[in-house]
C-alpha cells in the first residue's frame, strides 16, 4: 500500500495548485488525474492579481508572467458584429497603473492551457507525485486517514494509497463531493455551451486590436470570440438549448467551421477546427466544503459563470487558504480545529463570488461598467477585497480577516513577499517583542502603518497565506492571539 501525508483527486489547475502548495509547505502529496494529459481547451483566459500573487509566493510568477508576455495589451472587450464588421461596444480590463497601489502582481493573461504544464512541472520540481490516467474508484476513511483505491485507464491495475487527508479537486461532478453527499445549490444549467478551439490566420483581420474577450453578434451566429497570442489559434463559445431540441450532436466540425467563419466575417477564411467540448454555465455553491479528512476545493464546490475569470483564480484561492492549514495541523503547529476554518472561510468569500458572476450574466453587464442599481461591485473590489470576517468586501484596509496590503519596500520587494511558511509579524520601529514561531519584520517605510491602520509603533499579525490575524500596539496580547489563530491549547 502507497503512503502519503495527502492524496488530491484531479489534476487541473486546482489540484495541481494543491500540489505545489502542499509540497512548497514540505507536505507529501499523491495527486491522480482520470485524464491522461491536460487539456488543450484554454477555458481560464487569465488569472486575477490575487491568484498570482499566491504563485508569487511559491515562486511561479515569473515563468506565468512569461507565459503572458505574449498577450501583453490583450485587454479589451468588444462586442462586434464580426471581427471584420462592426464594433458595438469596448471597454478594457484594468491596466498595471490601476494595479501597482493594491498589489505587486499584475493580471496574468495567459489561458489555463498554459498555466497547468507550468503548474505540472512546478509541483514535480518540489516533490508531489503526480499520476495522470489514474482514477479514483473508491476510499473511506477512519480516525486516523484515508483509505483509497485507484485504478489506471490504461491496463485496469489499481492500488491503494493511505493518506493522511484527502483532497477532492475533480470538477463539478466531483466523484469525491457525490461520494461524500454533499450537494450543490445554486442555478444550474443556466445556459449550454460549446467550446470550438480552431486554427485560423486573425491577424489581417484583428489588425492593431487584441482582444480579452470578443463578443459576436449576428444573424449566422452568437457567441464569444477569444484567440492567443499567436493570432493563429482561437476559440469560439455558443450556446444551445436542450429545450429547443438542440445538443453538441447538431454541431459537426464543418458547421463549427461555418461559424468560426461567420464570427470572424469573412466567409472563405481557411479554418481547421482542433476540438470540441460541452459544457454548461452554471452559477452553483456545494452545501459542504468536506467531511472528517475529506475536503473540496475549485469547482467541486463552486461553479461561477465565466465573466471577469474569477472560477479558476477563486479555486486556486481554495488550495492556498487549505495548504498551509494542512501543513501546520501535519506539522504540530497547530489544532486540528484549524482545519475547521477552511469553509468558514472559503465559502462566504465563494457564495459572494458565484452571486457577482450570476449578475453580471443576468444583468447584461459582462462587457461594460455595471449601472449603479445591478447589486454589483467593481471587479478589482471583488478580487482583493475579500474579509474572512463579518461584512462585505472592501478595498484593502488591514483589518484582521483582510487580505494584508501591499506596500513597496526598500529593497524594490512588497510586503507580501515577506509572507511565507511562518506567521510573520509587521512591526514599527518601537516595536521590541520577541514572539517564538513568528518571524518579525522591523518596518521602516513610511506608508505602511497608515495602509496597515495601525499607529507608527504598532503591529500586524499576518498568516503564512497573507491574511491579517490581528492588529494592535499591545505585545502582551501577541502569545494568547497566536494560539487563538492556530487553534492551540492555551492550557
Amino acid at each position: 500500500m502507497t503512503e502519503t501525508e495527502v492524496l488530491i483527486v484531479g489534476g487541473g489547475v486546482v489540484g495541481l495548485s494543491a500540489a505545489a502548495l502542499l509540497s512548497w509547505h514540505g507536505v507529501s502529496c499523491r495527486l491522480v488525474e482520470r485524464r491522461a494529459d491536460l487539456s488543450i481547451h484554454p477555458r481560464a483566459r487569465g488569472f486575477n492579481p490575487r491568484a498570482v500573487e499566491l504563485l508569487r509566493q511559491i515562486g511561479l510568477e515569473p515563468e506565468v508572467l512569461k507565459a503572458s508576455e505574449g498577450f501583453a495589451g490583450h485587454t479589451m472587450r468588444a462586442r462586434v458584429e464580426s471581427l471584420t464588421g462592426k464594433e458595438l461596444f469596448r471597454a478594457d480590463l484594468p491596466t498595471a497603473t490601476d494595479l501597482d497601489r493594491l498589489s505587486p502582481s499584475p493580471w496574468a493573461l495567459c489561458s489555463q492551457d498554459r498555466l497547468e504544464p507550468l503548474l505540472r512541472a512546478h509541483a514535480a520540481k518540489l516533490g508531489a507525485d503526480l499520476a495522470f490516467g489514474v482514477e479514483l474508484t473508491a476510499f473511506e476513511q477512519d480516525a486516523d486517514g484515508v483509505t483509497a483505491t485507484v485504478r489506471s485507464r490504461a491496463d485496469g491495475s489499481t492500488e491503494r494509497i493511505r493518506a493522511t487527508y484527502l483532497i477532492g479537486a475533480d470538477g463539478v461532478r466531483s466523484r469525491v463531493r457525490q461520494r461524500l453527499g454533499i450537494a450543490l445549490k445554486g442555478t444550474p444549467a443556466l445556459l449550454r455551451q460549446l467550446s470550438i478551439v480552431f486554427k485560423a490566420d486573425l491577424r489581417e483581420h484583428l489588425g492593431d486590436r487584441r482582444f480579452a474577450i470578443c463578443q459576436v453578434v449576428n444573424d449566422t451566429v452568437e457567441g464569444l470570440l477569444v484567440h492567443d497570442d499567436t493570432l493563429t489559434q482561437g476559440t469560439l463559445y455558443i450556446q444551445y438549448d436542450p429545450a429547443k431540441g438542440q445538443n453538441s450532436a447538431d454541431y459537426p466540425w464543418p458547421r463549427c467551421e461555418q461559424l468560426v467563419r461567420a464570427a470572424i466575417g469573412v466567409p472563405d477564411l481557411p479554418v481547421r477546427i482542433l476540438d470540441t467540448q460541452s459544457w454548461e454555465l452554471s452559477a452553483l455553491t456545494a452545501t459542504g466544503y468536506g467531511e472528517g479528512r475529506v475536503f473540496l476545493a475549485g469547482d467541486a464546490v463552486h461553479v461561477m459563470p465565466p465573466v471577469g475569470g474569477f472560477g479558476a483564480s477563486t479555486g486556486i484561492q481554495d488550495a492556498h487558504n487549505l495548504a498551509w492549514k494542512l501543513a501546520y495541523v501535519l506539522r504540530g503547529k497547530a489544532g486540528v480545529e484549524l482545519l475547521d476554518s477552511y469553509e468558514a472561510e472559503r465559502a462566504p468569500v465563494a457564495e459572494f463570488t458565484v452571486e457577482q458572476c450570476l449578475k453580471r450574466v443576468t444583468s447584461g453587464t459582462g462587457f461594460g461598467r455595471p449601472p449603479a442599481d445591478a447589486g454589483l461591485v467593481d471587479d478589482l473590489t471583488l478580487t482583493l477585497g475579500f474579509r474572512y470576517t463579518a461584512g462585505d468586501p472592501s478595498t484593502p484596509s488591514g483589518e484582521p480577516g483582510t487580505r494584508a496590503p501591499h506596500v513597496p519596500l526598500a529593497d524594490g520587494r512588497s510586503t507580501l513577499d515577506l509572507f511565507g511558511r511562518e506567521m510573520c509579524l509587521l512591526a514599527g520601529a518601537g516595536w521590541r517583542a520577541a514572539v517564538p514561531d513568528v518571524e518579525t519584520h522591523v518596518m521602516t517605510e513610511p506608508e505602511w502603518a497608515a495602509r496597515y491602520g495601525v499607529s507608527d509603533d504598532g503591529a500586524v499579525l499576518v498568516r503564512p497565506d497573507g491574511i491579517v490575524a490581528w492588529r494592535g500596539n499591545a505585545p502582551a496580547e501577541l502569545p494568547g492571539v497566536l494560539a487563538r489563530a492556530l487553534c492551540r491549547d492555551t492550557g
